[in-house]
């Protein structure tokens, strides 16, 4: 029985260890990039021997393999409320892309290593069990557009998957290259600060483009 008990704290450090491990390993590979990120940086960042790094994994690759995943799952547990579901669909699109922009604001190194990934043509992330997964805030857009349609708001036609992407581009692009956009539109229309405006204008975009638009004709029809 005492021996039993004796176990637990041993197990809890072991977690606790391998944890830290790899939250100092996405900090690094965020910082560095994964091919100039070292062991002995990770180390240092985590302050853990050496030697417990091959103890947990097999080896740098398979480090950064798990630390990109690591990334990967934070963005597929971005909670979206059940009551957000109930929200016309107007509202329930702008609230999904709020909650992305505030992610990507709060997660910078899910930024540096989706970019790093891509530069690498994605040679880590294609090791990764990603198609199985399917984010909240992605069933949460497929709900929105289908009530919108159902509705008459939206347009029929519009694919779930091609406005996924927009949306991503619209979000990402203001964080992975706010650095050399602000050289171009000075720094504060680049900043956190400006980010309620930049929303507002994504969610426009994005409304217009799948919305159905009352014709000149119809208008006129109306009037008269």
């Amino acid at each position: 029985m005492a021996s039993k008990t004796a176990r637990k704290p041993a197990r809890r450090n072991a977690q606790a260890t391998r944890l830290r491990l790899l939250r100092a390993a996405v900090k690094v590979f965020a910082w560095h990039g994964p091919r100039a990120a070292t062991i002995d940086d990770i180390c240092t960042q985590a302050r853990v021997n050496k030697r417990m790094v091959y103890h947990y994994f097999k080896d740098k690759d398979d480090l950064y393999q798990q630390a990109l995943m690591s990334v990967y799952e934070k963005f597929y547990s971005l909670e979206v409320e059940l009551g957000s579901m109930l929200l016309p669909a107007e509202q329930l699109l702008e609230m999904l892309v709020r909650r992305y922009y505030r992610f990507l604001a709060e997660h910078p190194t899910f930024v540096r290593l989706i970019a790093y990934e891509n530069l690498n043509r994605g040679r880590t992330a294609k090791r990764l069990v990603l198609r199985g997964q399917k984010a909240p805030v992605i069933t949460a857009l497929t709900l929105a557009l289908d009530k919108g349609k159902a509705e008459g708001r939206f347009r029929e036609g519009i694919d779930v998957a091609e406005l996924l992407v927009s949306i991503f581009a619209l979000c990402f692009f203001y964080f992975s290259n706010h650095y050399t956009m602000s050289r171009f539109l000075g720094a504060k229309a680049m900043t956190r600060a400006n980010m309620e405006p930049r929303v507002r204008h994504v969610v426009a975009l994005l409304l217009d483009g799948i919305s159905v638009h009352e014709s000149q004709s119809d208008k006129e029809h109306d009037e008269r």
